[in-house]
């Protein structure tokens, strides 16, 4: 890998952690929120919707892509290599992910005995849940909590991508036997069916980065950014059931066009070490996502509150919220980092460049 797209890759990295925060710090469309402010509305849409379904496929298609580095060299696949790999996902994915799960949980037990708070809670009487055999709780907390998420919703990710790895093998034999260009044609046809518990979609995103991501650099074209920007126009100004049945494609558009904006932005004389700020933010991109959720929601619905129930103040929280977090949250991981540099250190999380979501799955 060159510095140019290890860099690049830390960087994307950080810039889709802010697109899922911007997904998360919208305001929905019901009373006391922005119903009927068609602004508010659209700009949500835009951004989280529209841009903001990028982020995660993104992050699937990067582990993906290192993921299956060295594994396979056209002719024989490693599989002694492989098995190495999957033993380091229980302290790179499965350790983070159990105690992560836990984060919410503690924070919003606190939460519900303090008076006076509830209206910045959106998860309300949690300790109803604990009254049940230990079988359920694990299962509320760590694989479904009601809704095909675990409790710590956010984390949906991180638990499909712990599923994805421990299927990597499969994945790896059929690439072998038939091609990797198969076995993602297959994935795409089937995830228009359903199938329960597989992580179809996660999945597919993980091998369109094993088969196309290090292509992508070959595309400079201007115009595929524009074709993307102008599907999601239309994709708001005239919804149907037809934009469903080709958002995967759309979003292979959109992941296409942040590669290509990067480099039109990026010099092949950019390093990321050059420039402490945004190094220092793409370290904690992974402590970020980890952590983002419920403390996001109470910083999104404090920002509302000088501005009233206004659309401009709607608006300010939105697009404000996500970097506050991210700001108050990199300064904590900095903390954490001096006063326990064991526990944050790059050994307990074996990232090789540094802590980010694509690196739970390094090389």
């Amino acid at each position: 890998m060159t510095k140019f797209l290890s860099d690049k890759i830390k960087v994307l990295s950080f810039i889709s952690i802010i697109l899922v925060l911007y997904i998360h710090s919208g305001f929905h469309n019901y009373p006391n929120e922005i119903q009927g402010m068609v602004f508010n509305s659209n700009l949500q849409n835009f951004i989280s919707g529209m841009i903001g379904r990028c982020a995660v496929p993104l992050f699937y298609a990067i582990s993906g892509y290192l993921f299956f580095t060295d594994l396979y060299d056209g002719r024989n696949a490693d599989y002694q290599k492989l098995w190495f790999k999957i033993k380091k996902r229980g302290k790179t994915l499965l350790i983070p992910y159990i105690i992560a799960c836990l984060f919410p949980v503690v924070f919003n037990l606190t939460l519900e005995f303090i008076p006076g708070i509830e209206q910045f809670v959106n998860s309300k009487g949690i300790s109803k849940n604990f009254h049940q055999p230990i079988h359920k709780i694990l299962n509320f907390i760590y694989f479904d909590s009601g809704n095909g998420s675990p409790y710590a919703f956010h984390l949906w990710f991180l638990r499909d991508l712990i599923f994805i790895v421990i299927l990597s093998p499969i994945l790896l034999y059929a690439s072998e036997k038939t091609s990797k260009y198969a076995v993602f044609g297959i994935l795409f046809v089937l995830n228009y069916f359903t199938i329960p518990i597989l992580p179809l979609l996660g999945m597919l995103w993980f091998m369109f980065g094993y088969c196309f991501l290090d292509k992508l650099s070959n595309l400079k074209s201007i115009f595929i950014p524009v074709i993307f920007t102008i599907l999601c126009i239309a994709e708001i100004l005239y919804p149907c059931e037809l934009w469903k049945q080709i958002k995967i494609p759309i979003i292979m558009i959109g992941i296409t066009s942040i590669w290509i904006l990067y480099d039109k932005f990026c010099p092949k004389d950019f390093e990321i070490k050059k420039h402490n700020v945004l190094m220092t933010a793409c370290g904690f991109t992974f402590f970020i996502y980890l952590f983002h959720e419920p403390t996001l929601n109470i910083i999104r619905k404090i920002l509302i509150i000088p501005f009233h129930h206004s659309s401009f103040g709607f608006a300010f929280s939105y697009l404000a919220s996500p970097w506050i977090f991210a700001a108050i949250w990199i300064i904590i991981g900095i903390s954490f980092k001096r006063i326990m540099p064991h526990i944050y250190s790059e050994e307990f999380y074996k990232l090789k460049y540094c802590s980010t979501v694509v690196y739970m799955v390094p090389r």
